[in-house]
Order: C-alpha cells, then structure tokens, then sequence
C-alpha cells in the first residue's frame, strides 16, 4: 500500500466539489484517487483515504462509494466506502473496505478503549462476589466457571487476567467499523467496535461496545459497556448496560438489562434484567416481567413474573437458580435465595426459600401461604416435550457455534437429579410414616404425590438408561465402560452438561462434541448399570439382550401414552374448560367451531412429536435385532 499526498490538481478539484481542509499536507491517499467521490466534505487532523471506487448496495438501494455532506477528523477510510450525511462530524475512526455509513450523527472515540472488553458484570449478585469480565468471544462455560467457581479463586483469577489481557490488546483510540458493516440513522456512537457485516440502523447511544459479525442494532437501542455476539440483535428501543448478548439472541421492544450475561438463542423483549445469568433459550417476552438475580436457561417466564434479591438485611446481595427448563407462570414470585429443579413450573408466591434441585419435572404451586411440590408430574407434560424437540431446530446461532449446548430432555445430568429425588421421597417417606403432609427445605410433599413420583421417577430413570444401552448395542460400540471420567457427579455448566472431573478441562469443539459426550454419558450409565443384578455388561446374552428389549418397549408405551393423553386434554371437546370462548355465533356449532379454529389431536403440532416416538421402539427394535444377527 502506498500512501501519498494529493497533488495541487486533484486538491483545487476537492475545493471545487465544496470540500474543505485547513491543512491539505495531512491527508495521504491511496492510487487511485478519485477527486469526484468527495463533495462538500470537510476533513481535519490525520486523514487516510483509499480508493472509493465501486458501489455498494444498502437497503436494496445502490450508492456510489467517496464522502458527501460530512465532517472527517482523524480518520482512515477504507476502499469503496460510502459515507453521506453525518450531521455532527466522525473523528479517530478506521472505516474498512466497503462499508456504508450515512445520516448519523456523531461518530468518535474520546478516549481509549477496549469497546466493551473487560466491562465487569456484576452478575446475579448486584452487590458483586461472582462478578464476570466480558470479552467479544466469552462463552458461557467460562462465564459460568468465573461466576461459580468462587471456591477456587485460583482458576477464577486466571480466567480474568486472560481476559484483562485480551482487553489490554485490543486498547486504542478509535471507533472501527468493520469491513461491509452498514451504519444507517444512528445518533450517537462513540467507542465502538461495529465489526465485518454488522449493522447499525436507528440506534440512538451506542459506547464502548461491540457489535459482532453479523450482528445488529437497531432503532432506538441505547447501550453502553456492552458486548453483541456474532448474529445477535438488539432492537425497538432495548437498553443495555452492561451486558453481553450471546449469539442468535433477541433483546428487543424495550426490554432493559444492566449487569447481565445472555448466552445463545435468548430473546428478551418488553421486560426487565437486572443481575441476569440468562443460559441458552432463556424467553421473556412481557412487559411486566422482571429477572433479577436469576441464573436459567431453557427457561419461559410468564407476563407478572418476579423474584426479589433483597432480603432488607444486607443489600440485593441474594441470587437464584432456576434450573434448565423451569417456567415461571404468570405472576409467579421467588424470594431469593432458592434453587428450583430442572423443568419445573413454578405457581403462585413462594417466600419460603424452596430448594428442589433434587425434584426436577415438578410443579410447584402455592397452598394456604405454603409452597406445595408435586414432583415428577411434568414426565407426562406435552409441552415439556415439545421444548426438547423445538429446541435444535429453534437455533439461530451462525456456525460454528461458540457454545457447546446439550439438547436432550434426558441426560445423565438431569438423570443424576432424578436418582437424587427418588433417594429423598425414599429418605421422606421412611423419616415422616405418620404424615400425609411430608416437610422438606422450605416446602411440602402430600404423601401420595411422592408415592406416585417414586414410581414415575423409577420408570423414567430405567427408560433412560435402557434405551441408551439398546442404542450402544444396535450401533455397535464396546458395553465396557472405558473411561471413569463420566461415572461421577455431572454439573450444568449454563447449557452444558458436563461431569465435573472435566468443568476446568479443555473441550473439544462444538462440532465434535456429540461423539465425545456419547461416551461420557455412557460412563455414568454403565457405573449404574454395573450394579443392577439382571445386567451383564461384560457379555450380555441374546436372551437378556431381547428381554431388555421387551421392558424398554414397555416402559416406552407407559411414557408415550402419559404425552398423548396430556395432550389430548387440550382437545377435549367434553370439557368446558377447554371450550370456553367458542361457538359464539352459534353455541349449537361449538363444535364445529372449535375443530376448525383449534384443529384436532391428530392435526395438532404435538402429533408429529407423538408419531415419531410411536415409530421409536420399531426402530430400535429392528438395530437391536439386526446387529444380534450380525453378531451370531
């Protein structure tokens, strides 16, 4: 590249073209320099132009690349840029190849910066104590592992001082706006990082921060000390401070967030975040509703849902877990601190500190000012499952994907927390045998509902295990375990079910994942499997393997036919319940209206989830019996 001063030609040609510059020797150019892609432009300090040559298309409109209507102060403009109608002036900016900036205000950078780097978060307690660093590229294991991993401050602390050391090196003094990024309507913009093919269109405050590749930011957005991921999206008014939006996440229609960490596939719109540790699929949607101090992930929360972080003790200093796939249903309350099971849904006021990690696929719901747990109910939910199966399809994140996300309803994970809840109901059961009402840590259990939830538990955890026993052997691989790694206790490390022998351990990328963690899954199995007394794994024989066989196909009945009827009471024509608010033009036509309008079982989006279960065990009936063959 080699840059050069402008001749007194093209000089008197930019004077002409309305251009004005105090001092011409301060700006150099790259050949070839066309003087008549720069009108009424008024350059000052150090400027650098390369070629505007080409066009460059924006909005489905075509723009010629060169510098119109605009004030440049100390700043390099990269080939076949366009850049009209700054209504301020931009100052210390490197625009890069291509990208299009018109009718904005002011862009500069009025001190270093990092753009967002190393902005400290205080996470889930507003008072600090898991405080995490952010960076463009912080993934939610790491973030989790700064956050939680309070007890061994040693690893904590070399996480921050590599991302300290990331922010110390990307430290300057300009705003970048990458190469095709597009900048459109915007107010103000100071200290950025607006990256390769992000866009920035009707923003009114963008400082130090970063939008990523393929990132946006939209009308109205205000944000400060912020971080957007590749193909994240802020828009419609959203207000960040403080925060990181992960990749394929939505804030969106007012929705304020300060102090928060949102990880892949979120979307926020119209509420509130403060403290947030928001995991993947973390959904808010109404205006009403308030996260505060909450770490979730695959988590729903309903229009009125709250929590409070402050006890009047010692500041908002308390925190939550709402374990993956819990939902808060409309005007739900938790006093912090709590920590709620996996795919739970929370009812009602609940004040009393509930801890029913080890009761995953509950509902808890509000009795006479007491917190009442029905555990294992929601093994039967349809729409439990139809989140697991949405889940994959639903994820907008470019790839490869940063985050390692576990996707299924089952895993050795929330088996773990299954095995946990039978060995308390047992535990309650045996302690409390002259009660109906069994007490635990801070709610009750009717002591039919924990009978009941013994036995779903027990179906649901043998299901589990056999199935994936079948699979290895329809596929083929060893039944040895040959690795320990997995047998012992397994953490949800935001998103990630992991064993927590490998929670500091290096992983390996997010497309080979799958095949690794197979075998994780299948050390924690075995280890169970190797104490059941009618098991074999060493050398199962034909006869154990088909009655094996036989059992899951059982029990896979039992569990397929718990979904459909869950699901045909939304169809059910004989309950007024689900009737309400039909056949008002004619109530002899009820049902005939509520057919066409809401469908049937068999034509709903649940019946595809419900004929691809039914076709499961035939499936892996006919692998299980092939690779048998095969094998002699």
């Amino acid at each position: 590249m080699n840059l050069r001063h402008l001749t007194t030609d093209e000089t008197d040609m930019l004077v002409r073209n309305g251009c004005r510059c105090a001092r011409w020797e301060r700006i150099k150019v790259n050949d070839p320099f066309i003087a008549t892609a720069y009108r009424n432009a008024t350059f000052m300090g150090d400027i650098e132009l390369h070629p505007a040559e080409g066009t460059v298309a924006c909005g489905g409109v075509t723009f010629e690349a060169g510098i119109s209507n605009a004030v440049i102060i100390d700043s390099v403009i990269g080939r076949g840029a366009h850049i009209a109608n700054i209504g301020d002036f931009m100052a210390r900016c490197v625009v890069g190849d291509g990208a299009v900036i018109r009718n904005t205000g002011t862009i500069d950078c009025r001190q270093e910066t990092s753009h967002g780097a190393g902005t400290v978060v205080d996470v889930l307690s507003e008072t600090g104590g898991r405080e995490v660093p952010i960076y463009y590229g912080l993934t939610a294991r790491e973030a989790w592992t700064i956050a939680m991993f309070r007890h061994d401050m040693a690893t904590v602390d070399r996480l921050k001082d590599a991302i300290s050391d990331r922010a110390a090196a990307k430290r300057c003094r300009r705003t970048i706006i990458g190469a095709k990024a597009v900048v459109t309507g915007a107010g103000y913009i100071d200290s950025m990082d607006i990256m390769a093919g992000a866009e920035v269109n009707g923003a009114s405050r963008l400082v130090n921060g970063t939008v990523g590749e393929g990132a946006k930011a939209g009308c109205g957005v205000m944000a400060s000390g912020f971080i957007l991921a590749r193909g994240a999206e802020v828009d419609t008014g959203a207000r960040l401070d403080h925060v990181f939006v992960g990749e394929g996440s939505r804030v969106a229609n007012g929705f304020s967030a300060h102090h928060s960490l949102i990880f892949s596939n979120c979307i926020l719109e119209n509420g509130e975040a403060a403290a947030l540790f928001a995991g993947p699929y973390t959904v808010s949607m109404h205006k009403s509703t308030l996260l505060i101090g909450a770490m979730t992930s695959m988590f729903n929360a309903g229009s009125g849902a709250n929590q409070s972080n402050h006890l009047y003790k010692s500041g908002p200093c308390h925190h939550g877990i709402l374990e993956r796939g819990v939902k808060l249903a409309s005007d739900a309350y938790i006093m912090w601190p709590a920590h709620i099971g996996a795919f739970t849904t929370v009812m009602g006021r609940h004040k009393s500190h509930p801890d029913t990690s080890a009761l995953p696929f509950s509902y808890i719901v509000e009795t006479d000012g007491h917190t009442l747990v029905i555990p294992a109910i929601a093994l039967g939910n349809i729409g439990v499952a139809r989140d697991a199966d949405k889940w994959p399809r639903r994820d907008r994140r470019p790839r490869p994907a940063t985050d390692i996300i576990t996707f299924p309803l089952l895993n050795p994970y929330t088996a773990q927390r299954i095995s946990q809840g039978i060995d308390l109901l047992d535990s309650l059961l045996t302690s409390q045998p002259d009660t109906e009402t069994l007490t635990c840590r801070g709610y009750v259990i009717k002591r039919p509902h924990a009978v009941r939830a013994l036995s779903l538990y027990n179906m649901a955890l043998r299901h589990y295990m056999l199935g994936t026993l079948l699979r290895r052997i329809a596929d083929g691989l060893p039944l040895d375990a040959a690795e320990t790694t997995g047998a012992g206790r397994w953490i949800d490390m935001a998103g990630t079910a992991i064993p927590a022998a490998l929670a500091q351990a290096e992983l390996p990328e997010a497309s080979q994942w799958d095949t690794f963690s197979r075998q994780l899954e299948w050390d924690w199995i075995a280890a169970r499997l190797a104490t059941s007394a009618d098991i074999d794994l060493h050398s199962p024989d034909r006869d154990t393997v088909e009655r094996l066989l036989d059992e899951w196909r059982q029990l896979d009945d039992k569990l397929t036919e718990m979904l459909r009827r869950d699901a045909a009471k939304e169809f059910d024509l004989t309950n007024p319940d689900m009737t309400a608010g039909f056949g008002l033009a004619d109530p002899e036509a009820l049902a005939a209206d509520f057919t066409n309008a809401r469908g049937t079982l068999d034509s709903a989006a649940a019946a595809c989830l419900l004929k691809a279960r039914r076709e499961q065990p035939d499936a892996l009936s006919s692998a299980v019996k092939h690779r048998l063959d095969t094998i002699g």
